[in-house]
C-alpha cells in the first residue's frame, strides 16, 4: 500500500492564478462578501422580523462601534460597495466574450441597460422626495428631530412599510451598475472598431469634381526636309547596336 502526500496549492501557483485572472478573483471575492452581509443579517431577522422592510440592514453597524469607534458602516452600505465591485470586475473578467458578441447582441444589451438606468434614475429622485417630505411631517419622534434611518414609506400599497435608507441605496446601486455597464459596452464597441478599421472610400478626381479627365497624347511636330536637303531623302538616324 502506497501513501500519497496530499498536493497543496503552492504560493507560486496562487500568485500565477492572481496574475492570470485578477478580475475574476476580485469579482468572486466581492460577491462572497456581499452574499455574507445579506445572508447574515437576513437570517437574524427571521426570528425577530423588523417593523419595516430592510430595517435590519440599516439599524445595525458593522463593525460594532464598541470595537471600531472610528470606522464602521451600515450593512446595506457594505453590501452595495461589494455588489458594485462584483458586477464591474465581473464585466472586466468577461471582456473577451463580449468582444465576440455580434453587433446586434451588443446593441440589444445597450438598449436594455439604458432602460434600466432610466428607471433607476427616476426612482432616485422619487425616493429622495418622499424621504424629505416624510422627515418634515414626522417630527413627533423622540429625540427630535427624527433620525432619517427610521423613516419608512408605504407607497405604493405595501403590506409593510419600506425603509427609505434601504431602498434608496439599492436603487442607487442599480443605477450605478447600469451606468458602468453602458460605459463598458461603449468601450467594447470602440475596441472592436480599433481592431477592425473600416477602409476609407476611394474617390477618383472625376467623381469628386464631376468632370471628365482629359487624356493628353504626345503631339509630333512636322518638319519639311524639302528645303534643307534639296529634295533628297533625309539621312536615316543611326540605329542603336
Amino acid at each position: 500500500m502506497k501513501v500519497q502526500k496530499p498536493s497543496w496549492i503552492s504560493t507560486v501557483e496562487v500568485r500565477d492564478l492572481i496574475q492570470r485572472r485578477p478580475w475574476s478573483i476580485l469579482s468572486w471575492s466581492a460577491g462572497i462578501v456581499a452574499l455574507a452581509f445579506i445572508g447574515y443579517y437576513g437570517i437574524l431577522s427571521i426570528g425577530n422580523p423588523p417593523a419595516n422592510i430592510g430595517a435590519q440592514f440599516v439599524d445595525a453597524e458593522f463593525p460594532p462601534p464598541s470595537l471600531s469607534p472610528w470606522f464602521y458602516g451600515k450593512p446595506i452600505t457594505w453590501f452595495i460597495y461589494a455588489a458594485f465591485l462584483y458586477w464591474s470586475a465581473g464585466l472586466e473578467a468577461q471582456r473577451i466574450h463580449f468582444l465576440n458578441f455580434s453587433e446586434r447582441t451588443r446593441r440589444f444589451l445597450f438598449i436594455v441597460t439604458a432602460l434600466v438606468a432610466f428607471g433607476a434614475f427616476y426612482e432616485i429622485f422619487y425616493n429622495f422626495m418622499i424621504w424629505s417630505a416624510l422627515e418634515v411631517l414626522t417630527q413627533s419622534c423622540s429625540p427630535s428631530p427624527c433620525s432619517p434611518d427610521v423613516i419608512a414609506s408605504r407607497w405604493p400599497s405595501l403590506p409593510k412599510p419600506l425603509n427609505l435608507v434601504f431602498v434608496t441605496k439599492v436603487v442607487i446601486l442599480v443605477f450605478s451598475l447600469s451606468v458602468y455597464s453602458l460605459w463598458f459596452l461603449y468601450r467594447i464597441d470602440k475596441e472592436i472598431e480599433r481592431r477592425n478599421p473600416t477602409p476609407p472610400a476611394a474617390f477618383s478626381r472625376q467623381d469628386v469634381y464631376d468632370a471628365d479627365t482629359i487624356k493628353t497624347s504626345p503631339m509630333s511636330r512636322a518638319y519639311s526636309f524639302a528645303v534643307t536637303t534639296n529634295g533628297q531623302d533625309p539621312p536615316e538616324s543611326p540605329q542603336p547596336k
